[in-house]
């Protein structure tokens, strides 16, 4: 299989062209591994992808779907076959298998490889070639246990209504916000109020099995809530309900690690992506015998699993 970059990440196995969070072009086919739109291209045809991933991309846009496909599901294109599985990063992400007669590949997409309140971490998949995502491959970004940053996150929301203030996320409206949702669930007796755009995916993704307790803050409970006070809001822009009550800000994200982040009362180093130390655990476990780093600190990652007797490189997407 030949592995292509520069407009696109195109695989190219027997007859067919395999374009990899990329939009299709001619007679190719496009693996779309999530929803986030810097992995969905605009208005594309013959997507392949999972269930909710297609759930979520309807919402914001026109796509033609090829197939919807199912975690550990095998479909046929040509002389090639294509599986799905979880890749820990967002609800409904996938890592694809492509096998056939030229060897196996493996496109992770973004990929978490820890265990989340919501999610399982992703599994490394064995194959010839790899494509790993390289967000934070670098050893800066080592984060702490989720447990450790869960905990901080559950004191951190109690202090701040305990002083009479409303916490607030400003968050991914995929992703990051399920997870801060379940984690008010599992941990606090108090509702979780959602923005417009996290409220309508959310829903939608209740469809498939997800099922979140949270109310729409523009609702009469929700601006209820908000008015009362005693409740976490969570918006993918930081905008806030009218109130009495201050609003206190949080962000959540792996850049929180090493970074300041302007404008924010807290920041929480909690991320969808995998640290350095799980995408280099990923690499070795996977067997693959050509490895190649797509985003973030590519290069780094690829320098380091060379030292480590991978063959590795970077490409650029």
């Amino acid at each position: 299989m030949e592995v292509l970059g520069g407009r696109g990440l195109l695989v190219k196995a027997g007859n067919q062209r395999i374009w990899l969070d990329s939009k299709a072009e001619n007679d190719g086919i496009s693996l779309v591994s999530h929803a986030h739109s810097d992995h969905a291209p605009g208005r594309s045809n013959k997507i392949i992808t999972t269930p909710e991933t297609a759930c979520v991309l309807k919402l914001f846009g026109s796509h033609r779907f090829e197939k919807l496909i199912q975690y550990g599901e095998r479909v046929k294109f040509g002389d090639i076959r294509i599986s799905a599985y979880p890749s820990g990063h967002v609800i409904g992400s996938s890592q694809f298998l492509v096998e056939g007669d030229g060897g196996s590949l493996v496109y992770t997409g973004d990929i978490n490889t820890y265990d989340s309140v919501i999610l399982k971490g992703a599994k490394p998949l064995g194959s010839e070639t790899l494509i790993l995502e390289a967000t934070y491959g670098s050893p800066r970004y080592i984060f702490p246990a989720r447990e450790e940053i869960y905990a901080e996150i559950i004191r951190w929301i109690i202090e701040t209504i305990r002083e009479g203030e409303i916490p607030a996320f400003k968050v991914y409206a995929l992703g990051k916000a399920q997870e801060i949702i379940g984690l008010i669930n599992a941990y606090l007796k108090i509702p979780a109020l959602t923005s417009f755009t996290i409220d309508r995916i959310t829903e939608s993704l209740s469809q498939h099995g997800f099922k979140l307790d949270h109310l729409p803050v523009n609702s009469p409970e929700g601006l209820e809530a908000f008015r009362q006070g005693e409740c976490v809001y969570v918006s993918s822009k930081k905008y806030s309900p009218p109130s009495k009550h201050r609003i206190r800000w949080a962000a959540a994200t792996g850049w929180a690690l090493r970074y300041r982040l302007n404008g924010f009362d807290a920041a929480f180093p909690l991320s969808g992506h995998a640290d350095f130390s799980g995408l280099v655990r990923y690499a070795e476990e996977s067997g693959a015998e050509r490895i190649y780093l797509v985003y973030g600190f590519a290069e780094e990652l690829a320098r380091h699993l060379r030292r480590k007797g991978l063959r590795a490189e970077a490409i650029e997407r």
